[in-house]
């Protein structure tokens, strides 16, 4: 037997985001997602920074990766919005390689993120 074992974990892809991101995120027992700016990054979790629609303040919310491994958030990001990743509990609701379907089509296209 080997005194030493290698042992895959769940850990964040950091070359597909970074700080200063922008950031929707969900959790499984929240009703209605927030969004706001990625302020740090590493392999086990994600700070993001957002609005809580109080004046002048601001507050955080953490994503571990452990519970985005686990289908708990449902999250989506991009860098300058030109395109939109998403990970997590909407999985299954239609998109191709982690991109959601596009509302609208080619009369009246709305733009819409369909999710």
């Amino acid at each position: 037997m080997a005194l030493i074992t290698e042992k895959a974990i769940a850990a964040f892809n950091l070359s597909l985001i970074d700080r200063g991101y922008l950031l929707w995120g969900r959790h499984r027992t929240w009703e209605e997602g927030k969004a706001g700016f990625v302020t740090a990054v590493t392999e086990e979790q994600l700070t993001v920074q957002y609005h809580p629609g109080i004046g002048n303040v601001t507050n955080h919310f953490v994503i571990p990766v452990s519970e985005a491994a686990e289908g708990q958030w449902e999250i989506r990001w991009s860098k300058e919005l030109s395109e939109i990743q998403e990970y997590g509990m909407g999985e299954s609701s239609g998109e191709k390689n982690g991109v959601p379907k596009m509302e609208g089509g080619e009369s009246g296209d709305t733009g819409r993120i369909n999710p």
